[in-house]
C-alpha cells in the first residue's frame, strides 16, 4: 500500500527537522568530542591494565565469572529489562487514546536503543518515522505523544535526583519523598494539560498525561528503571572490586541516565560523567587529571556491558520490527482525529 499524502507530509516534515545542518553539525560535533572523552577513558584503563598491581577490565570480569557469575549476569539482565521498561513506558502512555502491539513497540525499542550508538542518534527520528509510516499517526499526534514520555520521564528523572540528594541511599524515606516529588509532578502536569491552548491543540491526546494509572504506573516504572541502572553500577563496581559505598554508586547511576538527555549523543559523555562525578565523590573535586584510573576502568565496563547486551537485541529484533511494519502497512489507514 502507497503511502498517503499526510503520512508523506509528516515523514517529509520530521526528516526536514531531524536533518537540518544545524543539528546534524551539532550531532558531528557532539560524536566527534565524545569520542575524545571515549579515547581518555580507555587511555586510563589500559593504563590501570599496565600496572602489574592491579587487574585489568579483562580479567576482572574473567575472575568475577569465574567466583560470582552473577555480577557479570546482572549487567546484562538489569540492561536487558532497562529497555523493556523503555518500550512499556511508550506503550503505556500512548494506551489511553491508541492501542498499539505491545511487543510491537517493545521490538522498536531494542532497534532504537541500538540506533543511540551510532554518530547521530537516530532514536527519536525512527521512532517518528514509524509512528507516522506504519502506526498512520500525524505529526502533532506523534509529538504528542513523544512530548508525554520525555515530560514523564523528566518527573521521575527530577524525582530520583530530589530524593538522592538527601537521601542518598535507596530506603524508605528515599521512596517516601520519590512518591511526593511524583505527586506534586503529576500535579503540575495535570494543570499544564488543562490549559487552553494545550486542550485547543492536542484534544483529546492530552488524556496521556490526565489518565491517572498511566501517570503513576509510568512513573514508578520509570523510577525502577533508574534503579536498575544503580544496580548495573554496582555490579560493575563489584566486578572491579573497587569497594565504593552505595551511596556513591547510587550519585552514579543516577548522574549515568541524567547525562543521557544531553543533545549531542550517548558515546562519551555519559564515560566522561561516570569518571567526574566518581573523582568528585571520592574527594578529588572538578580535577579528573589525577583521577583514579579505577574510575576510567567502571565507566568503561558498565558502558561496554550496556553496549554488549543492546546491540544483540536490536539486531534481533529489526527483522521482526520490518515484519511489524509490512503488517501495518497492509492495514488500511484510519481517518487522523
Amino acid at each position: 500500500m502507497n503511502a498517503q499524502p499526510t503520512e508523506l507530509t509528516g515523514f517529509r516534515a520530521m526528516m526536514k527537522r531531524f536533518l537540518a545542518p544545524k543539528r546534524a553539525a551539532m550531532q558531528a560535533v557532539g560524536f566527534l568530542v565524545g569520542l575524545a572523552l571515549v579515547a581518555w577513558v580507555v587511555k586510563g584503563a589500559i593504563d590501570v591494565a599496565a600496572d602489574p598491581t592491579r587487574a585489568g577490565i579483562i580479567e576482572s570480569v574473567r575472575a568475577a565469572w569465574n567466583q560470582r557469575p552473577w555480577l557479570v549476569i546482572g549487567i546484562a539482565l538489569t540492561t536487558a529489562v532497562s529497555l523493556i521498561i523503555d518500550g512499556a513506558l511508550f506503550w503505556m502512555v500512548l494506551a489511553p487514546v491508541r492501542r498499539l502491539g505491545f511487543m510491537e513497540i517493545q521490538w522498536l525499542t531494542f532497534v532504537t536503543a541500538t540506533s543511540n550508538f551510532f554518530p547521530v542518534r537516530l532514536g527519536i527520528p525512527v521512532r517518528y518515522a514509524y509512528a507516522l509510516l506504519a502506526n498512520r499517526l500525524t505529526f502533532m499526534q506523534a509529538t504528542a505523544w513523544f512530548i508525554a514520555v520525555t515530560l514523564v520521564v523528566l518527573v521521575s528523572l527530577g524525582a530520583v535526583i530530589a530524593a538522592t540528594a538527601i537521601i542518598p541511599v535507596p530506603g524508605f524515606g528515599w521512596a517516601a519523598l520519590v512518591l511526593v516529588a511524583l505527586a506534586i509532578g503529576g500535579f503540575a502536569l495535570q494543570r499544564l494539560a488543562h490549559l487552553p491552548i494545550i486542550t485547543r491543540r492536542f484534544g483529546e491526546w492530552t488524556r496521556m498525561l490526565t489518565t491517572p494509572s498511566t501517570y503513576w504506573i509510568g512513573t514508578i516504572l520509570r523510577v525502577v528503571e533508574v534503579l536498575l541502572w544503580i544496580v548495573r553500577m554496582w555490579c560493575a563496581a563489584e566486578i572491579l572490586e573497587l569497594g565504593l559505598s552505595f551511596a556513591t554508586v547510587t550519585v552514579l547511576g543516577v548522574a549515568a541516565i541524567a547525562v543521557m538527555l544531553n543533545p549531542f549523543g550517548r558515546i562519551g559523555f555519559r564515560e566522561a560523567t561516570t569518571v567526574l562525578v566518581a573523582n568528585w565523590m571520592a574527594g578529588g573535586g572538578l580535577d579528573v587529571s589525577h583521577a583514579d584510573g579505577g574510575f576510567k576502568q567502571l565507566a568503561l565496563l558498565e558502558s561496554l556491558g550496556e553496549m554488549f547486551t543492546t546491540i544483540p537485541l536490536g539486531l534481533i529484533s529489526l527483522p521482526l520490527v520490518i515484519s511489524w511494519y509490512r503488517m501495518r502497512r497492509r492495514e488500511p489507514a484510519v481517518n487522523p482525529s
